[in-house]
């Protein structure tokens, strides 16, 4: 029940996210090209944007096997061989995730000790008058004065990023030892784009097939107006 509830807010949460990025960015199109201005904090919130839909992202990638990768010779080993590569790299990301998370700590304990904040994107003072001042700045550093959002805050999808990935591949992991799955579920570029080569040569036949009954309809018209 967790789980299904989980992917439900996973998926909403990624659809919300590249909706905003896309609204944001023809808002800022329209700006520009029509009325020759634009918004700085739009930039800003857009690359913010765009960097927790990557890093949050990853950890649905793997669930629905959305990362590419090389596994031509995976594919050729046996059974067990498959399984013992499998647990190989399933350890391997799961160390390469760890050391990512120890650096994103570092870097956003360090943010969060010198108080950086975003440059263009305000807190509503609205929202802020209501905090404590000492509060706001002691615990989130947070200057009710001028209330920029600190860097700490707008980058700390690091930690939850990578903290969901290696929650992934512990999933994986345990799933390959139970024997329910060989190992990695991988994207197929190749097979993806001959599925959708099939499907404009068949948009393209019926549109061909189209048109010549609406030529032959024509024709039929015209021979019976005759």
């Amino acid at each position: 029940m967790l789980n299904r509830l989980y992917s439900h807010f996973e998926e909403g949460f990624l659809n919300l996210l590249i909706t905003s990025m896309t609204v944001l960015v023809f808002v800022e199109v329209i700006a520009r090209f029509f009325f020759n201005t634009g918004f700085l904090w739009i930039q800003e919130l857009t690359l913010t944007l765009s960097a927790w839909f990557v890093l949050f992202g990853m950890s649905y990638g793997v669930k629905v096997g959305a990362h590419i990768g090389v596994d031509a010779f995976v594919t050729k080993l046996p059974k067990r061989g498959r399984k013992i590569a499998a647990l190989l790299a399933t350890t391997i990301c799961i160390s390469y995730c760890l050391m990512f998370l120890k650096g994103s700590w570092d870097y956003l304990s360090k943010m969060y000790e010198i108080a950086l904040p975003m440059e263009d994107i305000d807190f509503p003072h609205l929202l802020v008058n209501k905090l404590d001042p000492d509060f706001a700045w002691d615990t989130l550093r947070i200057d009710v004065e001028e209330p920029a959002v600190p860097l700490w805050i707008s980058q700390s999808i690091l930690i939850i990023g990578f903290s969901l990935l290696i929650l992934r591949f512990i999933e994986l992991l345990i799933a390959i030892l139970k024997n329910n799955t060989l190992g990695f579920t991988l994207a197929d570029e190749a097979k993806e784009s001959m599925h959708l080569a099939e499907e404009v040569n068949n948009a393209m036949q019926d549109s061909k097939l189209g048109q010549e009954n609406a030529d032959s309809l024509s024709n039929d018209n015209q021979k019976d107006d005759k």
